[in-house]
């Protein structure tokens, strides 16, 4: 594995992650003003080590033409789902997760659930949705 594409993929789990860290944090409802310069920080380490990738090149793709990162949407325009590949495609094997389609109304219960299914050898991701309401 080449070290620029170790960096891109460093560089893009690390934005996945605190993207949904400063989502849930900014979600919990807690005193934020209290923690601006913690969530200012985490933002500022991923904007730093993706200033690192983008000097290898175009930071969503690997140096053999992979993509870093493929998305798709789930549920409309409303929920969307991503995966960032191995720089290595030997080293990852498919894999599957399912969850509940979101209800936008608390006293509504879920829609139905959905199956997401990533394809490293052809970087793509199947989404299959069953609607129960």
């Amino acid at each position: 594995m080449r070290a620029d594409d170790a960096l891109k993929y460093a560089a893009a789990v690390l934005r996945e992650r605190t993207d949904w860290a400063l989502d849930e944090i900014g979600g919990s409802m807690c005193d934020q003003e209290g923690h601006e310069l913690q969530t200012n920080a985490i933002h500022d380490i991923t904007v730093d080590i993706a200033s690192l990738a983008e000097l290898f090149g175009d930071p969503n793709v690997y140096s053999d033409g992979r993509y870093v990162k493929t998305s798709t949407w789930i549920d409309g325009d409303s929920l969307g789902t991503s995966h960032v590949w191995h720089p290595d495609p030997a080293q990852e094997k498919p894999a599957s997760w399912r969850g509940n389609l979101p209800s936008y109304d608390p006293d509504i219960p879920s829609p139905g659930i959905y199956e997401v299914t990533t394809y490293p050898e052809t970087q793509e991701i199947h989404v299959r949705v069953v609607r129960t309401a």
